[in-house]
């Protein structure tokens, strides 16, 4: 009998799936007819009481897999990008250096020379077969430098028009930070398993906006590009540069190592949430995007389970999701009644 309860409540938790679907649907069944039966207090309680024991990592997402494998195969394909092409760029500049030039790490990855030739940049700036994009913070750190033309302006607008209309979903979807934002996660739930749970502390969501307010004054002032130093995308693709070329990593290493440990122990997500420049600025350029999350009321059973496992600490179980969402579908995903899905309706 105790296995059996066990069974019910890893279930109901959303934890690990039940053997038979016969038990599955029987249990789900039992679960919500139960659960809409209880009074509104003894729900937030109940929904405490769940948020205090469980870890973003003890969930699954079962729904909309085939969005999620996308959104991984091109989280993957950013970083393959950032690991290719400097070392494609260092074996052919091996080749035509004589002997000047050595790169030991080139060899690692032997690549034709047309890839070089047809692919070169960072995750800030980057032109692949004759297809560029910019990142709108580059761009707008070279336009306040007094670099900018308007041939920057063709090049950053593909961006800031996908920006517009899908939202923030470079950092849910091509962002080569948030792959170490799921490690750290994965660290947070390793350390609760043992008995101790990092802190998760909520900073105004303004943080994020005074960063971005700061480094481009900085940028205006100085001339140069301030705000890229800080922002965790070209970061990786120097240190990344940097290791290929010279064998080394320099302060940005140290600059990640420290986001990722307060991201780890202090607050989750903490440096997309707070810190990052970028972040803010396709949050207030995603504020007029069409795409939203929508919630079905009729199905939803106020489990929490959506509000537990976004990293960006959005709310779509009262609906309270604003820009500041990157478009994973953590929630839709995590939702057991498929109350939520991405539409273009506004909540």
């Amino acid at each position: 009998m105790l296995a059996r309860e066990l069974e019910i409540q890893a279930f109901c938790a959303n934890i690990s799936r039940p053997t038979h679907s016969e038990i599955r649907w029987g249990v789900q069944r039992r679960w919500y007819s139960q659960w809409l039966m209880t009074s509104s207090t003894e729900r937030t309680e109940r929904i405490r009481a769940r948020l205090r024991v469980l870890a973003p990592a003890d969930l699954k997402l079962r729904g909309a897999p085939r969005y999620q494998w996308a959104r991984r195969a091109t989280l993957a394909a950013s970083w393959l990008v950032i690991i290719v092409v400097p070392l494609s760029h260092a074996r052919l500049f091996e080749r035509t250096s004589a002997g000047i030039f050595d790169a030991p790490a080139a060899a690692v990855l032997p690549l034709p020379d047309v890839f070089a030739s047809s692919a070169i940049g960072s995750p800030t700036a980057i032109a692949i077969f004759g297809f560029e994009l910019v990142d709108p913070l580059a761009a707008l750190g070279v336009w306040l430098g007094g670099g900018g033309s308007w041939a920057l302006l063709e090049v950053m607008a593909l961006a800031a028009l996908l920006v517009l209309f899908l939202g923030r979903f470079f950092c849910g979807w091509l962002c080569p930070y948030t792959p170490i934002v799921a490690a750290s996660n994965a660290l947070r739930a390793l350390l609760a398993r043992f008995g101790w749970r990092p802190r998760d502390v909520g900073l105004p969501k303004s943080a994020s906006f005074v960063a971005l307010a700061v480094l481009l004054t900085a940028t205006l002032v100085s001339g140069s590009q301030v705000a890229l130093l800080f922002y965790p995308p070209a970061v990786l693709g120097r240190e990344v540069w940097r290791l290929v070329y010279f064998g080394g990593l320099g302060g940005g290493a140290g600059l990640l190592t420290v986001c990722f440990v307060f991201d780890t122990f202090y607050a989750r997500a903490g440096t997309c949430r707070y810190l990052c420049p970028g972040g803010a600025l396709f949050t207030l350029l995603g504020r007029w995007s069409p795409i939203h999350i929508v919630r079905d009321s009729g199905r939803c059973t106020d489990c929490a389970l959506c509000d537990l496992v976004c990293n960006m600490r959005q709310s779509p179980m009262t609906d309270g999701v604003d820009s500041g969402c990157d478009r994973c579908a953590r929630c839709v995903s995590v939702c057991p009644t498929k109350a939520l899905r991405i539409g273009s309706a506004k909540p």
